[in-house]
């Protein structure tokens, strides 16, 4: 028999323990030089990508152990983090990385923190655990049985000349805090500004782009996940028609279909290196049996076109707020309109609707009054009529209101809706009742019937101002937004500014005017 490897010989006078003290004497010397290897490159400049992961590196291996931190400060402003609802732990919020511009010293600040926000105690919790996500922006998070998936996202230098997209998937156990990198082998290439849903088993991750530096490549293409056999399949579009190339576009999964809306994306021209965006106001629907994409009519009241605003799905619908849109001022000039208003989308008759807010204050003797007008009439409460008059006069005056009449065609009794709101208990103090500011990028998760909104940005005087105001909104009741925590970063820019936000409402918060 040969002398190989495989024959193991004979060892004679060996002290017992010897070979594991050896052992961990070489992991000992191997960890030494790893972490001045570590260091090495962790003491390069401060816009150095790779400086910066080997800082976050060491820092991570200093952590030993997890740790949580009740009671904690709520979380610093910032952007682009995931806000992710966990319905396992008594619908509580977990809030991860996301960016910070400090406008002062015109850096980019990124972060890993992990925060849970408890809605019934109006408490956050900081939890540090080792071993997880490097710092990043614009990823994506789902929660499936007691763990959250995190998939890919962007670390931007401090100096915003750099980046990289990652295209790691992260699992974190919801109830020991503790991460997993999973297998990612023939995955989708990094990316930030995807989108990613929950279907079954299944993690959907569409779109996104990839910006080197030197160019941007945006995706419209589809991955699935699949969560018991951890392994990425690359799903063929089963249709020629399907959503052209993009970013930062919303989706809601409702039964076996997936809506996707809006987006934006860049193109450059070759010959002058010009850049010319385009902000997607279309919608589709993925048949997620067939695989087959669908184009949605654009039907109802729907927002107008807009980036960066937000989305969450409340039973059988998808709620939007907020979003910014670019428009040509005088000369060459562009100015930025930031919205605030609420739009939702019916997933059984794909319709968009304004959703209008109804003030706290003497809802029971509205409601009397309407009662008895509708009988009047001769038709019901929550009638089609009657919803799509409530939606009209909660959002248009004067000319405007006599459009929409023409437009969607309402004859009959419903014209005595339209020009007697108080008769039918829209009551418009309603829209001098506290909400959030317009802004864009904010925040949104729903707990049971609650929208939460988090943050966001808004621009003042050429600045852009990153919130950490916290609201919320019964989606059941609708009976106006409720300011849990103000605004406190940036005010001094919003005192500073002539055309800020004058106005309070009762309690005292700053409130925007409407922005259509």
């Amino acid at each position: 028999m040969g002398s190989g490897r495989d024959k193991r010989k004979k060892q004679k006078g060996k002290q017992p323990g010897l070979g594991a003290s050896k052992t961990e004497k070489k992991t000992a010397n191997n960890a030494t030089k790893e972490l001045r290897r570590a260091e090495k490159t962790a003491a390069g400049g401060e816009d150095d990508l790779d400086a910066l992961l080997a800082q976050f590196q060491l820092s991570d291996k200093l952590q030993k152990e997890v740790q949580v931190l009740s009671e904690a400060p709520a979380p610093s402003p910032r952007v682009f983090a995931s806000f992710t609802p966990i319905p396992t732990q008594k619908d509580d919020i977990l809030l991860f990385g996301g960016e910070y511009y400090d406008s002062k010293a015109d850096k980019m600040r990124c972060y890993n923190d992990i925060f849970i926000y408890s809605p019934r105690k109006d408490r956050w919790t900081q939890v540090i655990s080792p071993g997880g996500p490097a710092p990043r922006s614009s990823h994506q998070a789902a929660v499936h049985r007691g763990f959250l998936y995190m998939f890919g996202g962007e670390l931007m230098s401090p100096n915003q000349q750099s980046f990289k997209h990652y295209q790691d998937l992260w699992r974190m156990d919801l109830e020991r805090h503790t991460w997993e990198l999973l297998p990612g082998k023939g995955g989708p290439q990094g990316r930030s500004g995807h989108r990613m849903a929950l279907h079954k088993n299944k993690l959907l991750t569409f779109g996104g782009f990839n910006d080197s530096g030197k160019a941007c490549q945006y995706f419209n293409d589809l991955w699935e996940y699949d969560i018991e056999e951890l392994r990425w399949r690359s799903v063929p579009p089963g249709s020629a028609a399907r959503p052209s190339p993009r970013g930062g576009s919303q989706v809601a999964v409702a039964g076996d279909t997936l809506f996707l809306y809006g987006g934006h994306s860049v193109e450059v021209d070759p010959a002058d290196k010009s850049e010319t965006e385009t902000v997607h106001d279309d919608m589709w629907a993925l048949d997620l049996l067939t695989y087959q994409w669908e184009r949605v009519r654009r039907a109802g009241m729907a927002p107008s076109p807009r980036t960066s605003f937000g989305l969450a799905t409340h039973r059988q619908r998808a709620v939007l707020f907020g979003g910014i849109t670019d428009r040509a001022g005088a000369g060459d000039k562009l100015f930025s309109e930031m919205h605030n208003e609420l739009y939702q989308f019916s997933f059984a008759s794909r319709r968009w609707f304004p959703l209008a807010l109804r003030a706290r204050r003497g809802l029971q003797q509205a409601d009397k009054a309407a009662d008895k007008f509708l009988e009047r009439g001769g038709f019901e409460r929550g009638s089609a009529l009657h919803r799509a008059a409530v939606r009209i006069q909660a959002n248009y005056r004067g000319y405007a209101v006599r459009k929409a009449y023409t437009t969607y065609k309402l004859g009959g009794p419903v014209s005595e809706l339209l020009y007697s709101p108080a008769t039918y208990g829209i009551d418009f103090a309603a829209r001098d009742a506290p909400r959030p500011r317009a802004r864009a990028n904010p925040m949104l998760a729903v707990c049971g019937n609650t929208l939460w909104l988090l943050g966001g940005v808004v621009e003042v005087a050429h600045t852009d101002v990153t919130l950490d105001d916290l609201w919320c909104l019964d989606l059941a009741k609708l009976d106006g937004w409720r300011c849990v925590r103000a605004n406190t970063a940036g005010e001094d820019a919003f005192r500073d500014d002539s055309s800020g936000w004058e106005e309070e409402g009762p309690e005292g918060q700053g409130e925007g005017s409407d922005s259509d």
